[in-house]
């Protein structure tokens, strides 16, 4: 059971650091003065944007409720991580 908690630890932690990447990059080409790689993440976050259906929010709203998913995914996987 102590593997299985890591495990979905470590996977949680993954996507969060997924999720943060595309809320930084929808900032970045929010604001068209980061650098090329970035701003290329808020192009492939924009794109998954109209594939799950979620075009209809604003450019600040997708990136503040990427923001939330972000911060919730971090506080889950901390509090799942086993504890010694």
């Amino acid at each position: 059971m102590r593997v299985l908690g890591w495990l979905l630890s470590l996977l949680l932690f993954a996507v969060t650091l997924g999720l943060a990447l595309l809320s930084l990059g929808t900032f970045a080409s929010l604001a068209g003065s980061g650098p090329l790689w970035l701003r290329s993440l808020g192009g492939l976050e924009s794109t998954l944007a109209g594939v799950t259906g979620l075009r209809s929010l604003s450019g600040v709203g997708q990136a503040l409720s990427l923001m939330v998913l972000t911060s919730l995914c971090a506080a889950l996987a901390t509090f799942l991580k086993p504890r010694a």
